[in-house]
């Protein structure tokens, strides 16, 4: 009878082990009632919390045998990394690349991510804007997968006040904008500021695609050793030197995270600083501070050549699935929900609290056809920057590459107009920097 029970109790380990690996991969935990569970986990930024919460609620509704469980924190990559160690991992995360932190670009380097291709296929292959799963951002090993999901979109390009111009007809041409920048030195203002170096990066990205076209572009985020060797790569860099001495002597100084970024975002609503790279987000940033006589204007870089093409670097965010996750069934129907009309209007209608605990309007939007229809007022006049004619997206981000000790790949591109601006480094030592830093990545691309 013992050796009976001994056999039955290690019959029944073994099923029960069978059972929780296929767990794995048919749907997750279970929860009283037999519902699937699904684990959520989101940065709670500039759009609040309520956006995670409605998204769970409606998700639910849809989906009666699924239990989404939140998890929303302002530090999620530091609550994450020591459970994963423990062998927890969620399910969906919205954790975008170019955080400080690096925890997602570290997660791609580790291949932790899970391809989610089939999920951008049929209906929402076709309801999906076009790029916006086809590059370098999205499918960052370059081998036609995708491993994360485009969501929240905004374009970047040159802030203003539009009430500065008549009909709103601010400089179409890097000619007309650097006389426009000499007229403005005359009376001691500046044609130029940016919140900190980092918010160069879509600046850098559309002036690549402007100076050398698709084939350029996409050869430079592959780190190509060329690219800043040729007429296109050197025509970006004077570009940027001259714009250097068109910039507001106190950026520099201001330029960190400490909240003197939003001295030179003032600088431009005060007039000392006429245009500045950023996205839509600085309008509610800044609300407060932004008298009623300012009009905020939203154009493309300025264009080579009269007529040519005007680029603007459309910046988005991400959601992934870890391979590490238990139910990658309801995490790729998860993320497919995130793109239907009931989550699309939900995301329109979000708000979120203020400073001082005030709920107010925080619409945010998906990378969806048709959603400029669903805009009005200011949110309309920027998503509306496409339709303008000879004005272009620009996608995608730099290349993954394998760690690589001792380099600031921020720092060493865009970090160093800092250095440019205020004298202690050259152009050409910057285009030194950028050989060495591109030769560098190019040996680590993964």
């Amino acid at each position: 009878m013992k050796k009976l029970l001994c056999m039955s109790l290690v019959a029944l380990m073994a099923a029960t082990t069978l059972v929780g690996c296929g767990s794995k991969t048919t749907g997750g935990d279970k929860v009283e009632g037999e519902k699937r569970v699904l684990k959520v986990a989101a940065f709670e930024g500039g759009n609040g919390a309520e956006i995670w919460k409605n998204l769970e609620k409606a998700f639910e509704e849809e989906n009666k045998d699924v239990d989404v469980q939140l998890q929303l924190s302002s530090k999620l990559d530091e609550e994450l990394r020591p459970q994963m160690l423990d062998g927890e991992y969620p399910d969906v995360v919205y954790y975008n690349i170019g955080q400080k932190s690096g925890f997602t670009e570290t997660m791609i380097k580790e291949n932790a991510l899970l391809d989610i291709s089939d999920v951008f296929t049929g209906e929402l292959k076709d309801k999906l804007a076009d790029g916006f799963a086809e590059n370098a951002i999205t499918q960052p090993y370059g081998d036609g997968k995708t491993y994360l999901a485009p969501i929240f979109y905004s374009p970047t390009g040159l802030w203003y006040d539009a009430s500065k111009f008549e009909n709103g007809k601010a400089p179409a041409t890097w000619d007309e904008m650097w006389k426009y920048g000499d007229k403005l030195k005359a009376e001691g203002k500046a044609l130029f500021t940016y919140p900190q170096s980092g918010y160069l990066d879509g600046t850098l990205f559309a002036l690549l695609y402007q100076a050398g076209g698709d084939d350029y572009y996409k050869k430079a985020l592959e780190y190509d050793a060329n690219t800043w060797n040729s007429k296109e790569g050197q025509l970006v860099i004077d570009t940027i030197a001259k714009l250097a001495t068109y910039t507001w002597d106190a950026t520099v100084s201001n330029a960190n995270s400490d909240g003197g970024f939003k001295k030179n975002q003032q600088a431009v609503i005060d007039g000392q600083a006429a245009f500045m790279p950023n996205g839509n987000w600085v309008v509610g940033e800044m609300a407060e501070s932004t008298p009623e006589n300012f009009k905020w204007g939203f154009m493309p870089l300025p264009a080579y050549e009269e007529g040519g093409k005007r680029y603007a670097y459309t910046f988005f965010e991400q959601a992934w699935v870890p391979k590490d996750g238990k139910n990658h069934d309801d995490a790729k129907e998860f993320i497919k929900f995130l793109y239907s009309d009931k989550a699309v209007d939900l995301m329109l209608a979000n708000k979120a609290p203020n400073k001082d605990g005030e709920m107010v309007a925080t619409p945010v939007v998906q990378p969806v056809k048709g959603i400029v229809d669903k805009l009005d007022g200011d949110m309309k006049l920027f998503y509306s920057i496409y339709e303008q004619e000879g004005v272009l997206p620009a996608l995608g981000n730099w290349a993954t590459t394998d760690v690589i000790e001792g380099l600031d790949f921020k720092k060493a591109v865009y970090g160093a107009v800092d250095s440019v601006i205020n004298g202690s480094m050259t152009a050409d030592q910057w285009k030194a920097q950028l050989n060495d830093t591109f030769a560098k990545c190019k040996a680590a691309l993964k």
